[in-house]
């Protein structure tokens, strides 16, 4: 090891010269970076809620829809004529997509059949045989209207105010993002086009992922540029020196090429989650070099020449950098125990993207350092001032710091129960974007934006015309419909019901299901024969699976957990014998699911992240006692996240259930780097008070430009077009800032009662560090006099 770095230093240029190289190498892949946004992808394919979710768009096409809907200026409606006329030329322009095989079908006031007809035939037409051209055809169309019941309040409102036009897309589209987001280009365009005083608000699951995606890319886009922008304020501001920021940042950026050119060198895609890796990693990527250069400097400024300096640097650094990038990314690793699969891609590129950064502080640094000339750093005596107050005020009353922190300790564990998990991706939106504001009218207006399915098999051919099943699942309708939480349903027994009540001479005392199997085949024969199709969003083509889909208000997952029990309860107390199969399935059991394994995850994680960081930290420092040690403070931080999070209100979801696992692994360097620096300053012979002195001048001034670099860096994400990432960037700045008052703080308050032999090296490291030779240990006295002082 030592014969490398020497020819890092002896043999700069070459060394540079092999990192540019694989740097391009990497940047030949950033163009093939991709997004996804499909929230059933995030659950591993074998999953049964995800195999029943491909199943049915297997059996009846696509599951997802855009929403279009239409409301009246205050005072009108939708059946006065010009906004009639208007609806029937939007109709008119979606369906070209259609025609184009961009949706499956365009389901609207203006081209939904109706059956009409006499006791010998039926008749199937639109509402209207063309588009409205006077107020008679205006009262006509609302005369139909209010008469039908599938349409009456599902499509269009009864007292008129608003109309909805809904597109189903087809399996092959749902899948290709780029034909969604065309899709919704063309929605927005025609929502712009025919605006005025007539409203229009876009919804449904699938515009949900094309604006996900949209916000992807803005995010990117946006948040890299500010969040490097914060990194080099604060580098300045710490450093006062043009190198001071250069350095650091060089390792970040080469990095950050590496890590995002193995994202497209694997064919993988960026998610809600990941999009904000290279946000973390300018932010958590800094530490190192930070900390590299900080050394280099102080070194420096006591006159040591620059070979030395820059050799003394990789010594002394390397232990301490070594722990810290270990622990981080072991905290990332610990994400794959997750079953999100967005956030074990993370977690692995993340982990890349450490230890590039940690390798890259090492070589790349020394290498850069070798070749430029020496700068002109001085320490403060504001510094020095500083470093002796801190240290007098915690070796004197180190009680107090500790009864402090169990205090507000205490207090902020009493905000843990009231912690609630969402996963509902339509509360990941800020409260000012345009799929809020619209799916806000379609909930209120139209009884919602989400789509619950029960599909029911019944086993055999033709078996959903079996007047008993037809009849279970018009008894679930009505039991769907009766929940507050849905709005309108629609299954194979509502067109049966309709088509037998027009045979029978519009008899309300036959809304009903026929008798028999018979009775049920010539009434579904004569609306074939009348023009209607049966869709196969209904049902399969041999009538044996059918699909009751009910219109679901976004109310969260606590409310989509009560329909889904309640409605699973009917089903299995209700449902024939005839019925042998049946699943509820939609995008509220996709959240429902991806809650469930929330939990679980963050446990898991968790715990895992703590025995990890714990064991590296004791395997590297060569101490039991300071693995313990250092993650005290990660305690602290970690408990008091969650208490946060419960006074916040704040959601426990796919974005911050990371939040614990990411701060065990990179808060843990605080304590390292501080733990590292004063045991070197205890076995050099100095006191407590003293080795604090030297501690806080040293790494402690690293450890404080570190934290608020991190924790700037993080709330860059308060930017974000995602509702979740802003509470995911202030949560995690706040653990950054808890973590570095924990190991400036806490950990010395301990340190004033522990034993040194507690923490010391083992006896194995004593006789590694004879070989390597002395770190370099300081006295309290040298920095501000220039002079190198006694080295130990």
């Amino acid at each position: 090891m030592t014969r490398f770095f020497s020819f890092v230093t002896d043999h700069p240029g070459w060394t540079l010269t092999v990192i540019a190289l694989i740097t391009v190498g990497f940047a030949l892949f950033l163009p093939r970076i991709g997004f996804e946004a499909d929230y059933s992808k995030m659950l591993p394919s074998d999953d049964p809620i995800v195999e029943q979710y491909e199943k049915t768009r297997d059996l009846f096409g696509g599951q997802s829809v855009f929403m279009l809907a239409m409301v009246a200026e205050e005072g009108g409606t939708v059946f006065d004529l010009p906004s009639l006329q208007k609806l029937y030329t939007v109709t008119a322009e979606l369906e070209k997509l259609r025609e184009e095989g961009l949706v499956q079908e365009v389901v609207s006031p203006a081209n939904v059949k109706v059956v009409e007809g006499t006791a010998a035939a039926l008749l199937v037409n639109p509402i209207l045989p063309k588009p409205p051209e006077s107020p008679e055809d205006a009262e006509l169309f609302r005369t139909k209207v209010l008469g039908e019941r599938m349409i009456c309040d599902s499509l269009v409102l009864a007292d008129g105010t608003g109309a909805i036009i809904v597109l189903r897309l087809s399996a092959a589209v749902e899948t290709r993002e780029d034909l969604e987001a065309q899709i919704l280009s063309r929605l927005e365009n025609i929502a712009q086009r025919y605006a005025g005083p007539e409203r229009f608000y876009i919804s449904g699951n699938a515009a949900f992922l094309v604006y996900v995606n949209r916000y992807m890319r803005q995010d990117l886009a946006l948040l890299l540029p500010i969040v490097v922008l914060v990194v080099v304020f604060v580098l300045f501001l710490s450093f006062r020196s043009v190198w001071g920021v250069v350095l650091p940042l060089a390792v970040v950026m080469v990095g950050l090429i590496w890590t995002m050119g193995l994202v497209g060198l694997t064919g993988r895609k960026l998610t809600m989650i990941s999009t904000f890796l290279p946000v973390v990693l300018v932010a958590v990527g800094s530490a190192y070099g930070i900390h590299v250069v900080n050394e280099f400097f102080q070194r420096v400024s006591r006159g040591e020449a620059k070979r030395e300096a820059v050799r003394a640097t990789i010594r002394e650094m390397f232990v301490p950098v070594l722990g810290a990038a270990a622990t981080t990314v072991a905290g990332f690793l610990t994400l794959l125990s997750s079953f999100l699969i967005p956030t074990r891609e993370f977690g692995v590129f993340s982990a890349f993207g450490v230890l590039t950064c940690f390798l890259l502080a090492m070589i790349m640094l020394p290498a850069l350092l070798a070749l430029l000339p020496v700068p002109k750093v001085r320490v403060t005596q504001v510094e020095m001032r500083s470093a002796h107050r801190f240290a007098s005020l915690l070796s004197a009353h180190p009680v107090f710091f500790l009864l402090l922190a169990a205090a507000a300790l205490g207090a902020l564990a009493l905000g843990i129960p009231r912690l609630k998990v969402e996963s509902d991706v339509t509360r990941y939106f800020r409260e000012d974007s345009p799929v809020v504001e619209g799916l806000r009218v379609v909930d209120k207006t139209f009884g919602g934006s989400q789509e619950l399915s029960v599909v029911i098999d019944t086993g055999r051919r033709d078996g959903l015309k079996d007047p008993e099943v037809l009849r279970f699942m018009d008894r679930l309708q009505r039991f769907l419909e009766a929940h507050p939480d849905v709005g309108s349903t629609s299954s194979l027994a509502d067109l049966v019901k309709e088509s037998y009540f027009t045979l029978r001479g519009d008899d309300p005392a036959f809304y009903i299901v026929p008798e028999s199997s018979r009775a049920v085949a010539q009434v579904l024969l004569l609306y074939e024969m009348g023009g209607g199709e049966v869709t196969s969003s209904m049902a399969t083509r041999d009538f044996r699976v059918g699909r009751i889909s009910a219109r679901v208000r976004s109310v969260g997952l606590a409310g989509y957990d009560a329909l889904i029990k309640a409605t699973a309860e009917f089903v299995a107390k209700e449902k024939p014998d005839s019925v042998v199969d049946w699943y509820i399935t939609g995008s509220p059991s996709l959240y429902i699911q991806l809650s469930r394994k929330l939990i679980a995850s963050q446990l898991v994680s968790l715990g895992t992240s703590f025995g990890a960081v714990g064991f590296i930290v004791a395997v590297i420092l060569l101490s039991l006692g300071a693995g313990v040690l250092s993650l005290v403070p990660l305690f602290v931080a970690v408990a008091g996240n969650f208490g946060v999070m419960g006074y916040a209100s704040a959601y426990l979801d796919m974005a911050t259930v990371m939040i614990a696992s990411l701060t065990v692994g990179i808060g843990v360097d605080y304590a390292v780097h501080f733990l590292s620096r004063y045991r070197n300053q205890r076995r050099a012979g100095l006191d407590h008070r003293t080795a604090l002195v030297e501690t806080f001048r040293t790494s402690g001034r690293a450890i404080v430009i570190n934290a608020l670099t991190l924790a700037l860096g993080f709330l860059v994400m308060l930017l974000s077009r995602f509702g979740a990432l802003n509470t995911f960037g202030w949560l995690i700045a706040l653990t950054m800032v808890t973590s570095m008052l924990g190991a400036l703080f806490v950990l010395p308050a301990l340190l004033a009662w522990i034993p040194p032999k507690l923490y010391q090296p083992w006896t194995l490291a004593k006789l590694f560090r004879a070989k390597l030779g002395p770190a370099g240990a300081t006295n309290p006295g040298r920095g501000a006099n220039g002079k190198e002082g006694g080295r130990r």
